[in-house]
């Protein structure tokens, strides 16, 4: 990892926003940008968006909104992703105590990959929620070692361990080395619904018949109805939260 890297979010350097949403994170095509995320979110909460420098150029970016949150697991939206951004919009405009800090998405160049840069984006997002005053910092968590087991249930993936106590998924991995721990889980974090002439663009399959396939990137199947034409994905995810305490205590390892 480069010692050269630096972070700042957009409220100090806004003009950093165009290197921020062009960063070429290797997504699946069928998760596109959320439009309230990007038109409402970085311009209210960017405070919360952070961008990571090495030298000059923009290596990864880390996405978050505040929410309101009473700290038990069973009141965290079992839409995960798409309901943070929700409860965000709701929470900020009734003018709740935004006590708790919500990471959507962090993303690392793909040209940049290898170098740890994930672990330092999300160092940088707890240092931040600590600094703010945060009394919680949590993450709906896309452990995408499943795209290599779609079919197999979100909760029995979860539970796979290494030798070292660890989980064998690597971004879930990442998230315990720092100290997270897993508080539930989320199974509709993310909807995508579209006609399947999309679905054929994004993926290119023949989706040429009705059922339940799989697609690459994807980490659960894709449900295909040609009599309405469409398809529809739904993605869970693993809520985790990240201790707010001293950065002697927050990290382990084994």
């Amino acid at each position: 990892m480069s010692n050269s890297t630096q972070t700042f979010s957009l409220a100090y350097r806004p003009d950093l926003a165009a290197s921020f949403l062009s960063l070429d994170v290797a997504w699946p095509a069928f998760i596109e940008p959320s439009r309230l995320l990007v038109n409402w979110g970085l311009d209210v909460h960017s405070q919360y968006q952070l961008v990571v420098l090495d030298q000059e150029t923009t290596v990864a970016r880390v996405a978050a909104l505040p929410i309101q949150w009473d700290g038990h697991p069973d009141s965290l939206p079992d839409r995960g992703w798409d309901g943070i951004v929700e409860q965000s919009v709701t929470d900020t405009h009734r003018g709740a105590a935004l006590n708790t800090l919500c990471a959507l998405e962090v993303g690392v160049s793909s040209n940049h990959a290898g170098r740890g840069l994930s672990r330092t984006a999300l160092t940088a997002l707890r240092d931040e929620a600590r600094r703010l005053g945060f009394e919680h910092l949590i993450v709906p968590v896309r452990p995408t070692g499943k795209a290599e087991r779609p079919d197999e249930p979100i909760d029995s993936y979860v539970a796979r361990r290494r030798d070292d106590g660890f989980p064998v998924d690597n971004w879930l991995r990442v998230h315990e080395r720092l100290g997270a721990r897993m508080v539930g889980l989320c199974p509709t974090a993310m909807t995508v619904v579209a006609p399947i002439y999309r679905w054929r663009q994004w993926t290119d399959l023949p989706f040429n018949r009705s059922g339940v396939i799989t697609v690459p990137g994807g980490i659960a199947p894709v449900t295909v109805n040609h009599e309405l034409d469409y398809a529809a994905y739904v993605e869970p995810n693993v809520w985790m939260e990240h201790p707010l305490t001293s950065p002697a205590q927050s990290e382990r390892t084994l």
